[in-house]
């Protein structure tokens, strides 16, 4: 497989060439939890569909600030590998595999000791309690493989190689899939069958990820016998990463009280919201996707001193990232009802109109995520992620803990839960043009961003 070299080239084909194997990596992983939940839901009903549910604002809580570590691992790699320092290179990557480790276990114990009391203050439904305290404590215990590899294929990425963790996730995928029916087949509990299958996967995807970096054939090769832990490059992805985590964090701390709000609506109501987050993470894949080619094309040129490629990358992911997300988001929605009504049964008419009232609201608005998700990648490979963390408390946290505290009260119906998404991606995005001009126009015309 063919490594791409943002610095060298044609830059619209490489974009491409990168961009694909990063989107159908997470269309697959979400597909995969697509089917996670058609199965569960045809041989276990919707209250175990919703169980699940139930937990992924809050293991997203738990797991997302460690996830976000790994954002500062690849701003500085990106540098290094447009610098060409493969000593600074191999530190960078035994001292993330090192802290990815360390901190899931971290992570593990926290998220184990903590389960009840997030889905109790969540409002998790009582019907789906039970269950949904069994399937988020057996995904933390997974969260050390989880992160590391979550950071293995950052490291990858940022290296220039999308299209392995393509491959691992699939093949990780399939072993989900089969195993989720074969456990649900055998096991009575088949919440538990569906965590079990989805900790194997995880599992699965982090060894092959491990094992790759173990046989790279160049400075960056990880060799487990003289890894060492580096504390200067720590630091330096403490420094980068603490703001990306904190923006990790703050979004499904936005979410608490929305979430607690679509909880008190009941098993329906959690099973359409979640059907339907589920369906348009596919176009979030696409926003995803350009949003990590420009954070890896724009870092490395950063550390080629390339100020023109620098400016091209940036605005060929930003042309691709809205145009194609948007008219993914609007398909998306004619097309909802067909989609909801396979993940949930065509029978659920009532959680079909909830998921339906989200994609009106989301999925129609998607261009607006996707033009701001390249703004922020800019951000960080310029060196100022403390600005998109700014702006995730001040909107993310600060306006959604508004929008529940006053607006909802006056007008306590599910759309108004709804509109606040929309609202709030509006605002974020007078934010990111603000901050992004500014830093923009900086490099572009002096040549200036934060040194690493």
């Amino acid at each position: 497989m063919k490594k791409v070299d943002a610095t060298k080239g044609k830059l619209p084909k490489l974009i491409i060439i990168y961009t694909i194997p990063l989107i159908l990596t997470t269309v697959l992983q979400n597909l995969f939890d697509i089917a996670d939940k058609a199965v569960l839901g045809n041989m276990a009903g919707t209250t175990a569909v919703a169980s699940i549910a139930a937990t992924t604002t809050v293991s997203s809580l738990i797991i997302n600030g460690a996830v976000g570590l790994s954002t500062g691992t690849a701003i500085i790699l990106a540098r290094f590998v447009g610098q060409k320092s493969e000593e600074k290179i191999r530190k960078t990557i035994d001292t993330s595999i090192i802290t990815s480790l360390s901190v899931g276990l971290l992570v593990a114990v926290a998220g184990f000791i903590l389960a009840p009391f997030f889905l109790k203050i969540t409002n998790c439904p009582n019907e789906c309690y039970g269950d949904a305290l069994v399937y988020m404590r057996i995904i933390m215990v997974a969260t050390p493989v989880t992160l590391l590899y979550n950071y293995g294929s950052a490291i990858l990425r940022t290296l220039g190689d999308s299209q392995r963790p393509l491959i691992y996730i699939t093949v990780a995928g399939v072993v989900n899939v089969v195993l989720n029916i074969i456990l649900c087949l055998i096991l009575p509990q088949k919440v538990v069958a569906v965590a079990i299958a989805t900790v194997t996967s995880k599992l699965i995807s982090a060894i092959l990820v491990f094992r790759r970096l173990c046989n790279l054939d160049d400075g960056a090769r990880v060799d487990i016998k003289q890894m060492c832990f580096d504390f200067s490059s720590f630091m330096c992805i403490v420094r980068f990463g603490i703001p990306a985590s904190i923006s990790q964090l703050v979004l499904p701390l936005g979410n608490l009280q929305i979430v607690t709000a679509i909880n008190s609506y009941g098993a329906n109501a959690l099973a359409g919201h979640s059907a339907a987050l589920s369906i348009e993470t596919i176009s979030f894949a696409v926003s995803g996707g350009f949003a990590s080619a420009a954070l890896t094309f724009m870092g490395q040129n950063i550390g080629a001193g390339n100020v023109e490629r620098v400016r091209k990358a940036f605005k060929l992911c930003l042309i691709y990232c809205t145009v194609i997300t948007g008219t993914l988001g609007i398909l998306t929605y004619f097309t909802g009802e067909l989609w909801l009504g396979i993940i949930v049964g065509m029978s659920s008419t009532v959680a079909i109109k909830y998921g339906m009232m989200r994609l009106f609201y989301v999925a129609l608005f998607m261009f607006i995520h996707a033009f701001s998700s390249i703004l922020i990648s800019s951000m960080k490979a310029f060196g100022y992620p403390m600005l998109t963390s700014i702006t995730n408390i001040a909107i993310n946290l600060g306006f959604r803990v508004f929008w529940m505290q006053f607006i909802y009260p006056i007008y306590p119906k599910f759309v108004t839960i709804m509109q606040c998404y929309t609202v709030a991606w509006i605002l974020n995005l007078v934010f990111y043009v603000l901050f992004t001009s500014i830093v923009y126009s900086r490099y572009v015309k002096k040549g200036i961003c934060k040194e690493i």
